[in-house]
């Protein structure tokens, strides 16, 4: 793709290189570039142990997947440009390193490491961020210009959320008003319960429910229920709300836990702040005038979208849209999808080839009445039952599709396929032994320690705040210093409270500290991956399941699951390894020790089922 430099030296026009249309800033319709020649010429993408992945092969696979996608955002950047060429607004080469090297001072970074470090992370060129990402956001920010002027009462507003006052609640979350009445004399009253245990014991809300029903502090002006707002800064501290309906199928009960008041900000504080949030402010107003300016220049424009149209396609062979007249061939939209999404097509072909070799190495296949087991088991695992108790697979289907069954082909291929071939080459060596089902079940249903805990970057910080910790060594105190000092967000917004502490959660030194406390008692500094944490036990959890023998079936299932998806994904690094990959895409090569044969035709088919629907 060429540079911005060399492409525009008058304008920056980013459909030339980014979307694809106009060849100069000046004209108002806009053509189709070719795709770069190097990447024409490339027509096998990589070889997997002498078999070739055929750049076509990628194409139509990242076309079926994304093409309806990418088009939709070809068009929509086509017509920005186009209402731009319309005012005869330019950006120029400046405007765009104006707008990176502003971005990078927010991190205090330089322009060159923030490009750097968002391609790396978001997988795109130099020329793809600067001629699609910053020149559309550029481009939206001048045709709205009007659209996100900040008023002070937008920053007035602005200041309240950052610095204003807040306050922390517990919650207990009801299904409906008749469960809130029934347990609001719990928490309220003469013979009030501790709040935070009876949100343990009852709130539907499993997440909050783990923290006591502790919530991270609330600023104003974030809630989108403005009663609900109301409620809580009306509330004192240690004072219980009445219940209050939220949605059909939640009603909450609030706990005041402590309010805290508005930072007193200096006006040299103020001055430093102003423009950091202007910024903040634009950006939020820009992403709506953005999806306005999109809906009104696309109601406006004449667009004929071919690629979703059989009777279409047959009729203008090579076409994926018009917009205005303007042609967005196939081949362009194919290219687009290819350097939008081919390096992760291509890795999934890379994988998928891998695994047909050792398939047939083996003398196993992928039958469609395993891919049929493995969505059956996948819909049973995740609880989508009928009310007679059968698996329900079409509710499955509409869920991992999100209800479009246009997808479930996709799903098949991707997902079920690939885990289904790794799973027949390993399961015939995956055995649960007496001592995984013991483990399991202390894990699952054995005591937890419920504590609070404080998490440090460094062992010397740790321990100084350790010391600070024994020598006033209460809760109230623990959980202020864990809001002070704790890097951990949760533990930090929660005043040191965390969900519960199980056995064999993989964390085996903080787990054998934990289950050695006394109520009250605080742990040495316990040195967990690269962080270093600090608890202070508070009890243990009561176990309602006793005997292994109850649960035995259910507890064989979840462990020869969990532990043939770590064998399905060793097999899968042991067979790439061994694998000889030229993956010309990425620009890497990779000398393996297979042993695999290549399919004699030069490409590895596709999956040979389509599944019952």
């Amino acid at each position: 793709m060429p540079s911005i430099s060399r492409k525009a030296k008058l304008a920056f026009t980013f459909s030339v290189v980014a979307i694809c249309m106009a060849t100069t800033s000046t004209r108002a319709s806009a053509q189709q570039p070719q795709a770069p020649a190097q990447n024409q010429q490339m027509d096998t993408l990589a070889v997997v142990n002498g078999q070739p992945i055929t750049r076509q092969q990628v194409a139509t696979q990242t076309v079926r997947r994304f093409g309806a996608d990418v088009l939709r955002g070809i068009i929509k950047k086509q017509l920005v440009y186009n209402e731009c060429v319309r005012l005869g607004i330019n950006i120029s080469e400046k405007d765009i390193n104006d707008e990176i090297t502003k971005r990078a001072s927010q991190f205090k970074m330089s322009a060159e490491h923030w490009v750097n470090l968002i391609c790396q992370r978001r997988s795109l060129t130099t020329d793809q961020l600067k001629n699609d990402l910053i020149w559309h956001d550029v481009a939206l920010r001048r045709l709205a210009a009007d659209q996100i002027q900040v008023s002070p009462q937008d920053l007035q507003k602005q200041i309240a959320i950052k610095y204003g006052d807040k306050v922390q609640v517990r919650e207990i979350v009801c299904s409906d008003i008749a469960m809130a009445q029934q347990i609001l004399p719990m928490v309220k009253g003469p013979n009030a319960q501790d709040f935070g245990a009876v949100a343990k014991n009852h709130s539907i809300n499993p997440n909050s429910a783990a923290v006591r029903g502790l919530l991270p502090p609330v600023p104003r002006h974030v809630s989108s229920n403005a009663q609900m707002e109301q409620l809580i800064f009306s509330l004192q501290e240690g004072e219980v709300s009445d219940p209050i309906t939220v949605a059909d199928d939640q009603v909450i009960i609030l706990k005041c836990e402590r309010i805290f008041p508005a930072m007193q900000l200096t006006d040299e504080q103020l001055a430093a702040e102003h423009d950091r949030l202007v910024d903040e402010i634009s950006q939020t107003k820009l992403a709506a005038a953005a999806q306005s300016l999109s809906n009104e220049l696309q109601a406006s424009a004449k667009i004929v979208n071919v690629h979703n149209d059989p009777q279409l396609s047959a009729q203008m062979p090579g076409v994926a849209a018009t917009v205005n007249g303007t042609q967005i061939t196939k081949r362009y939209l194919a290219e687009q999808c290819i350097e939008q999404f081919g390096q992760a097509v291509l890795s999934s072909e890379i994988n998928r080839t891998i695994l047909m070799q050792a398939l047939e190495a083996n003398g196993k296949e992928v039958t469609p009445q395993e891919i049929e087991r493995e969505i059956m088991e996948a819909a049973s695992m995740f609880g989508q039952r009928k009310p007679d108790g059968s698996v329900n697979k079409e509710a499955w289907l509409d869920f991992v599709t999100r209800g479009d069954r246009d997808k479930v082909d996709f799903y098949l291929e991707d997902e079920v396929w690939p885990s289904t071939a790794l799973k027949i080459l390993v399961r015939d060596g995956v055995q649960v032994t007496q001592q995984d089902m013991q483990k399991g079940f202390e894990a699952n249903f054995g005591p937890r320690v419920e504590a609070l805990a404080m998490v440090f970057n460094d062992q010397r910080q740790a321990t100084k705040v350790w010391q600070m910790a024994m020598a006033n060594p209460t809760a109230e105190y623990f959980g202020k210093l864990a809001n002070q000092y704790s890097v951990e967000p949760a533990s930090q917004a929660n005043f040191g409270e965390v969900p519960p502490i199980q056995r064999h959660g993989g964390r085996s030194r903080l787990e054998d500290a934990a289950f050695q406390l006394k109520p009250g008692e605080i742990s040495e500094v316990v040195q967990v991956g690269e962080h270093f944490v600090v608890i202070m036990a508070q009890g243990q959890t009561t176990p309602r399941i006793t005997q292994i023998d109850d649960v035995k079936d259910q507890l064989h299932r979840d462990i020869y699951e969990k532990k043939i998806r770590i064998a399905m994904a060793e097999q899968l690094d042991e067979l790439t390894t061994r694998s000889q990959i030229d993956n010309f895409m990425a620009g890497t090569s990779q000398a393996g020790q297979s042993t695999q044969t290549a399919n004699r035709n030069g490409q590895a088919p596709r999956v040979p089922f389509k599944t019952q629907r």
